[in-house]
């Protein structure tokens, strides 16, 4: 079992890239709400409500984009570990919506699963 300072082969993502990658999905995922939110109000609500949560916890998070430095990176990655699978969740239980909305809804509680899922928490810097 790796202990904290050691790398998994999963730790693909640095933090660096990963607040880069937050902060690139962050208006794509505002873009995805509205257009959901033209042909299905609870789909684009639900994208809604995941990008501010992501975009507000990527600005207390203490990364080089982030404008409130509160929170470690190890925590920001726990949030999300928990916040993706919810979205997920939520995202398959939108009853009779249309499918590409639906879907949308669903591609963002992936993402931050596997985004989460890739980087490196050790708290090590890459050589």
């Amino acid at each position: 079992m790796p202990n904290s300072a050691q790398r998994r082969a999963t730790d693909l993502v640095s933090p660096r890239a990963h607040a880069i990658i937050d902060r690139l999905c962050f208006p794509l995922m505002l873009g995805m709400a509205a257009w959901a939110m033209r042909r299905s109000k609870p789909a684009g609500a639900l994208i809604l409500v995941n990008a501010l949560g992501e975009g507000a916890i990527g600005c207390i998070t203490r990364f080089p984009t982030g404008i409130w430095p509160l929170l470690s990176f190890r925590t920001h990655v726990r949030v999300g570990q928990v916040g993706g699978p919810l979205f997920l969740a939520l995202g398959y239980l939108l009853p009779r919506q249309p499918r590409a909305e639906r879907n949308a809804a669903i591609f963002w509680g992936v993402v931050p699963v596997v985004l989460n899922g890739l980087s490196d928490i050790s708290g090590r810097r890459a050589r």
